[in-house]
């Protein structure tokens, strides 16, 4: 979106027919795509009696206003209409409203690098260059290229940015694109603003320059106004009464990241409590150069009610979804959603899921029993993810650890497996099936050499042992482990296979481990093992 005009709104003070004073008291950006012929011109201050658009081709644009044409070139600034207020003793106070119509042509200075390979489009501002923007603002810096793709590369560009009202960022990050259009070579990012006749604020920009968000004010007392689509949003508490949140609190990080700025607010409305945090202008390095940096810019906002709001910086106005990509997350359910909005309706959202910020990072034993303790984010409902979610866990829960009747699922190394019955504390025990007691084993374990050309002799060794979930521990079976025990049935797991013993049904395993090879990929030599396990009485 180009701007194509400005609405500007004066106030000045006339004693006995001389103008005394002139002050700017409103500033509006008109985007070039929403001027139609036909239509009131957009954002007028007035929904009544708002001048209708007759003509416009980007150099020239023609408004007609109660019977009166109204001709107004790139360039000028035209006065449209005003209101008169007598304050007494000859002296009128006049509100002017003009219209300015600016250029839509970007134009760029500076060094150009033409470099296109078969793949990459790599042509694009390199080095020191400056940017003269249609609405006046200018850009005076350093160009990098970021980085690049079929589609053409991205640049980024580090200096001083300067608004066309005087305002300026001591240091700003633009970035740009493959082309001129002057919606993608505009701030990205959170920055200082310094104001030459008022106190220094802390906004966010997106595109194009265009303000989002939250602007802090850092004067004697701190406010806030908010932006959406270049717009300041104005609420009204009451006849002719101005709304605005109270700053309760708020902090400036510009230390805690490189080259990134972050704004933390905490806005009170009455008893509701807005904390917003604004991070932008972070440049990190790409895998191609260290010296190279591709931005970030992303806002959190917590609700009254817990509930938080995730997105980009331009999703979202008066704390609610309205055009674009945001992530909900439901403080009351724990869960979260991307959802997709245009204008204020909703028109995509993915499933609910589970929220690690509704659960508790605690450190539990293995529920198998088998490895180490493992870390776990646990809900108050009884679910209990663990570790990139291997085991899953629902049912009866004590001291945030799986204790009761439940159900587990998981372990991705040897595919899905399913334990469900007792756990105490955090740990399987049993189900309906399980045995009343211990199982004794009988265990002959073999094993043999080869080379090329013969084998040595089979080694055996004999054993009684208790069955025990986890891994087997004999000589070239150390992969294989005992998953489930039960009164008729104890199940043993390789990988994806399964192998089962039953009080009337020996099992026999074996296994081979390869050695050394030719050249050629022929195996020399090697080891053979094999396991015959027998249900004891």
């Amino acid at each position: 979106m180009a701007t194509a005009c400005f609405i500007n709104t004066y106030n000045s003070y006339m004693d006995r027919g001389a103008t005394v004073s002139k002050t700017p008291i409103k500033h509006i950006e008109v985007d070039e795509e929403d001027i139609v012929v036909g239509q009131p011109l957009p954002k007028w201050w007035s929904s009544v009696g708002a001048p209708i658009v007759t003509a416009y081709d980007g150099q020239h644009l023609e408004l007609e206003l109660r019977g009166k044409t109204i001709n107004i070139k790139v360039g000028e600034e035209v006065e449209i209409e005003c209101t008169e207020t007598n304050v007494g003793y000859g002296v009128i106070s006049r509100d002017v409203y003009y219209v300015k119509l600016i250029s839509t042509e970007l134009v760029y200075k500076g060094d150009w690098q033409l470099a296109d390979t078969i793949l990459e489009k790599l042509a694009g501002p390199i080095g020191d260059g400056e940017v003269l923007y249609p609405n006046g603002d200018h850009f005076k810096g350093a160009f990098h290229l970021s980085y690049a793709s079929i589609n053409g590369p991205a640049y980024a560009a580090d200096g001083r940015y300067e608004f066309a009202d005087g305002s300026y960022i001591e240091r700003a990050w633009i970035h740009t694109s493959k082309d001129k259009k002057p919606q993608w070579w505009g701030l990205h990012g959170v920055f200082r603003i310094h104001h030459p006749e008022g106190p220094d604020s802390i906004a966010m920009f997106l595109r194009g320059g265009k303000r989002y968000g939250f602007e802090l004010f850092l004067g004697k007392k701190t406010w806030v106004e908010e932006w959406y689509a270049g717009d300041s949003i104005v609420r009204y508490s009451g006849p002719d009464e101005i709304f605005h949140y109270d700053v309760e609190d708020f902090e400036i990080d510009e230390t805690s990241q490189e080259d990134c700025m972050t704004l933390r607010l905490t806005l009170r409305d009455g008893k509701d409590v807005y904390r917003i945090e604004q991070r932008g202008g972070n440049y990190t390095a790409n895998q191609y150069n260290k010296h190279i940096y591709e931005l970030s810019t992303h806002v959190t906002t917590q609700l009254p009610n817990g509930d938080i709001l995730e997105h980009d910086g331009d999703d979202v106005r008066d704390f609610k979804p309205y055009d674009g990509y945001v992530e909900v997350y439901r403080a009351k359910t724990g869960k979260s959603r991307k959802e997709h909005w245009q204008k204020g309706e909703l028109t995509d959202k993915q499933k609910w899921q589970r929220d690690v910020r509704a659960a508790t990072k605690v450190t539990l034993p293995d529920p198998t029993g088998v490895d180490d303790e493992l870390e776990a984010n646990v809900w108050k409902d009884g679910h209990i993810e663990y570790k990139y979610k291997e085991w899953v866990y629902d049912g009866e829960v004590k001291n945030n650890r799986p204790d009761g009747q439940g159900v587990l699922i998981g372990d991705c190394r040897h595919g899905e497996r399913r334990y469900e019955g007792i756990f105490i504390d955090g740990v399987y025990v049993s189900d309906d099936k399980q045995p009343a007691g211990e199982i004794m084993l009988h265990a002959k374990s073999g094993h043999s050499s080869w080379s090329i050309g013969g084998s040595s002799d089979w080694e055996y060794k004999e054993e009684d042992i208790v069955a025990k979930l986890g891994r087997l521990n004999f000589d070239g079976f150390w992969s294989y482990e005992i998953i489930s025990i039960k009164k008729d049935c104890i199940t043993i797991g390789y990988y994806n296979k399964e192998y089962e013993l039953r009080p009337d049904k020996p099992l026999h395993l074996s296994h081979e481990i390869e050695g050394r090879e030719y050249s050629d990929g022929c195996v020399y030599d090697g080891d053979d093992y094999s396991l015959e396990l027998t249900w004891k009485e």
